[in-house]
């Protein structure tokens, strides 16, 4: 069965001035204590099916196209079987970094829907696994504060920006595209591609 992705609301870097953007919003929305940061690298989102034959989905509910080296099989493999993982798969886009996943949320685990659960559940389900001997397939770090030095680290070709998280926002699980969620915002670095 497809689950599609939750989806995060993208919001300018400064509302004020989005193209050249000075750090106090993004600094205000750390102030808050409420988000904490993910980078956003410049890749598909992926939803990982785990089993004997695991599966690689876009979010658009369609496979992907990608062959998985046999180190990604190998790390997919220690995942229990029945899970959907939600990552990003930088191979395509990235002209530096090829074969890796770098998963964020879990949607199914087990195969069990995480059905009124939080992202910041999923997290600690993610965290609770051995990432110890992985190289291809590997947990995405988090950020508590220094949001406005790590949306700098963003270079417009390997990572876009960064994605702020709600700990105690509900994962939406559905069969059914689901819209942008409130706990989620991407914070693109501005550039010609991205014009706000």
């Amino acid at each position: 069965m497809y689950y599609y992705p939750n989806r995060p609301r993208l919001i300018p870097p400064d509302p004020e001035n989005p193209m050249n953007p000075k750090p106090f919003y993004i600094q205000s929305l750390e102030a808050t204590g409420r988000w904490i940061a993910e980078q956003k690298w410049n890749g598909d989102n992926c939803l990982i099916y785990t089993g004997s034959k695991p599966e690689f989905w876009n979010r658009h509910g369609t496979r992907l196209k990608y062959k998985p080296i046999p180190k990604v099989l190998e790390e997919v493999a220690a995942f229990p079987p029945d899970c959907v993982i939600n990552a990003e798969l930088l191979h395509n886009k990235t002209k530096t970094i090829k074969d890796r996943l770098i998963c964020h949320c879990i949607y199914v685990w087990e195969g069990k829907p995480l059905f009124g659960k939080t992202w910041g559940d999923a997290r600690a389900i993610l965290e609770a696994h051995d990432w110890k001997n992985n190289s291809q397939v590997t947990l995405s770090p988090i950020w508590t504060k220094g949001f406005w030095e790590l949306f700098q680290q963003a270079d417009g070709v390997n990572i876009e920006g960064i994605i702020l998280k709600d700990p105690k926002g509900k994962l939406v699980i559905s069969t059914r595209e689901v819209p942008d969620v409130s706990w989620m915002l991407k914070i693109r670095k501005p550039c010609k591609k991205y014009n706000f």
